[in-house]
């Protein structure tokens, strides 16, 4: 009875382990179809569609727009940079709004 026992445990617990790792692989591969958890659309979003961010500026490259981030990083404000059919827009929180205008409105 007990040598049936441990004989069933490690068959079952390396069954699920590796189900778990294909069903990884799976999630996270570049397929075809593309990753459940990577965005694999490329095309400009709309400005308004990013729900609670608020855009502060618009810039016309990437890296313009994630030097802006890091000077607002700098100063504790947590900002992010999206592409959007304007060009590149840096986004920040409501209650960060005001400080990261003056921020990057100063000279």
């Amino acid at each position: 009875m007990f040598a049936e026992e441990y004989f069933w445990f490690p068959v079952v617990t390396i069954a699920l382990a590796g189900s778990m790792v294909l069903l990884c692989r799976w999630a996270f591969s570049k397929a075809k179809g593309g990753s459940l958890v990577r965005r694999v659309d490329t095309r400009p979003a709309a400005r308004d569609s990013f729900g609670l961010l608020i855009d502060v500026r618009t810039v016309p490259s990437y890296n313009d727009a994630r030097v802006l981030v890091s000077r607002l990083a700098a100063f504790r404000i947590k900002a992010t940079a999206a592409r959007t059919d304007d060009g590149w827009t840096v986004y920040v929180w409501p209650q960060d709004e005001a400080a990261a205008r003056g921020l990057l409105d100063a000279p």
